[in-house]
């Protein structure tokens, strides 16, 4: 809100953007016996306050520009930095005697219609500025220019840009950017140049929310990596702190939990949710519903009555090779990543870190490298994405279209997975397939670390770190101390030396939380402690 805006009101703005009182200038509210008649005149300026309506809540922003549910208890000082309420006036001088409203009071003023009506609703919050084009007023509703939302609250867009955010160059050349963005991402195992494009995308992503087709319904964007170590959290943080400042992820809940957890996200509009590190697969309603509705319903606070809100949130996600089967391919953009060597063998620009990325200086590189992106898309006559993709049409037409317009593959193409193996991953298939055999017709059953090596020797695994069969039988012999007579029949008890113990121990350990297919059937390998010996519970879960 402007400073003139605050000066008409009886207040002045701060550098930060905060309202304080001009108690000379502040406008009077009496309080009535009948409240109805005191809310309604608070509703009338309320109505040019940063008070707002957010799927069924009313919300204001605190000193330090985050977002915040009116309470009745905090209302009553918040209105007084704001109106004088009275209930008393001199006689002689007219001039108010001040009172804060009682808690009761509050909590009916909060509650009236009368007052309600003049809360302006909110539909989303930014930290930056971020782009929008306008509509002209003629009847074609043609778009007449882009520009930067202001600093607080759009009419239009309904949307609060938090003010004392960062300031960045809107002209930096389109040719520069993509410098800065291959200097920046060019030596991650980026596997193709679909998936380049597709990063560039989800980089875009939360900074293009307000253009026509950006709040649309949006597919999730996945980070599929081949092993551990190949940077997809970090690249998926790289499109958050941008506009967003930070890059919280989520807990990877399951069932109920996972629900509670999504319509909470929803209920407080969440720009996006992020899953770091998903186990077994993304078969979930609740995600599928996140992305596939552009709203969800849940039960009110209290316990009273549902809520209606808005699905806002951006989904991403990563993951080392779980199952994806079409639905997931066609609900996620992916990133395929594919180490051949080891994260130590790449060589970076500058290293990127959680501490680079959050820092005002690479922040403001990155808000300019996206808005140059923006610029010279429009510059272009705003092309529409040469891939549609079922469900996101209009999402894939704008976001499709500014990526491909900076000379970037087309991002909305179906991505085809590699065939090749993660390193150790045929090995630890071989194995549950033993495991399987061992198994029979079991649902469930635990494996020592010493079963799971007495198999892998059977079927020559894992040689490199616990030998083989007849080294298996070497032990044995040893350990159980087996007469001559009898060493010819001794079978591979599944002893190991301490240092294959700890070499095959580690491996396996590693593969905990998977939830393999193997041979159509879906197994999950976890891993429970029973007495002194780690035992691995292998579970069919179809």
């Amino acid at each position: 809100m402007s400073k003139e805006a605050f000066a008409q009101l009886g207040c002045l703005s701060n550098t930060a953007g905060i309202a304080v009182a001009n108690l000379d200038a502040m406008p009077t509210v009496r309080i009535e016996p009948d409240l109805n008649i005191t809310s309604k005149r608070l509703g009338e300026i309320v109505a040019r306050l940063d008070l707002f309506a957010m799927n069924g809540d009313q919300v204001f922003f605190d000193h330090a520009g985050e977002m915040k549910v009116m309470t009745a208890k905090k209302f009553r000082t918040w209105i007084s930095d704001h109106v004088i309420t009275a209930e008393k006036f001199d006689k002689d001088s007219g001039s108010p005697w001040a009172r804060s409203l009682g808690i009761d009071e509050a909590a009916t003023v909060l509650e009236s219609e009368n007052f309600r009506r003049g809360v302006r609703p909110l539909r989303g919050v930014n930290h930056v500025r971020c782009p929008v084009i306008r509509e002209s007023a003629e009847a074609e509703l043609l778009p007449t220019g882009w520009e930067l939302l202001p600093w607080g609250y759009d009419p239009e867009t309904q949307i609060y840009t938090v003010p004392g955010g960062l300031e960045y160059d809107t002209e930096l050349p389109w040719e520069v950017a993509k410098g800065r963005l291959a200097r920046e991402f060019g030596t991650f195992p980026i596997s193709d140049d679909r998936s380049f494009a597709v990063h560039i995308a989800a980089m875009l992503a939360l900074y293009i929310r307000h253009l026509p087709g950006g709040m649309g319904l949006r597919p999730g964007f996945l980070w599929y990596a081949n092993a551990p170590g190949t940077g997809k959290s970090v690249l998926a943080k790289a499109c958050l702190y941008p506009v967003m400042g930070r890059a919280a992820a989520a807990k990877m809940k399951k069932n109920e939990d996972l629900d509670k957890e999504l319509e909470a996200f929803c209920r407080a509009s969440a720009p996006y949710i992020f899953l770091d590190n998903i186990y077994g697969g993304i078969n979930s309603a609740s995600i599928d519903q996140l992305l596939t509705s552009t709203e969800s319903t849940g039960r009110a606070m209290g316990g009273h009555g549902i809520f209606v809100a808005r699905n806002t949130a951006l989904l991403l996600g990563t993951a080392n090779q779980i199952d994806l089967n079409d639905d997931a391919l066609r609900r996620f953009l992916l990133i395929d990543l594919f180490e051949k060597g080891s994260m130590a063998d790449r060589a970076a620009f500058v290293p990127l870190d959680d501490e680079r990325m959050k820092s005002e200086a690479w922040r403001v590189s990155m808000l300019e490298v996206l808005c140059s992106l923006v610029r010279h898309w429009h510059s272009e006559g705003m092309p529409q994405g040469s891939h549609k993709l079922e469900s996101f049409e209009a999402y894939a037409g704008l976001l499709g279209g500014i990526v491909e317009a900076a000379g970037y593959a087309p991002p909305f193409k179906k991505a085809v997975l590699p065939d090749a193996k993660s390193p150790g991953q045929a090995e630890f298939e071989e194995l549950l397939r033993l495991v399987l055999t061992e198994m029979g017709e079991a649902q469930e059953k635990d494996f020592t670390t010493a079963d799971l090596a007495r198999l892998a020797r059977a079927g020559e695994l894992y040689k490199n770190d616990i030998g083989t069969e007849a080294d298996g039988k070497k032990l044995t012999i040893k350990e159980d101390g087996i007469p001559v007579a009898e060493r010819a029949m001794a079978l591979d008890c599944g002893y190991m030396t301490p240092a294959q113990a700890s070499a095959f121990g580690k491996r396996i350990t590693k593969l905990v939380g998977r939830e393999p297919s193997v041979d159509g059937i879906k197994l999950e390998f976890g891993k429970r402690a029973q007495s002194r010996k780690a035992s691995y519970t292998v579970k069919r879960l179809n």
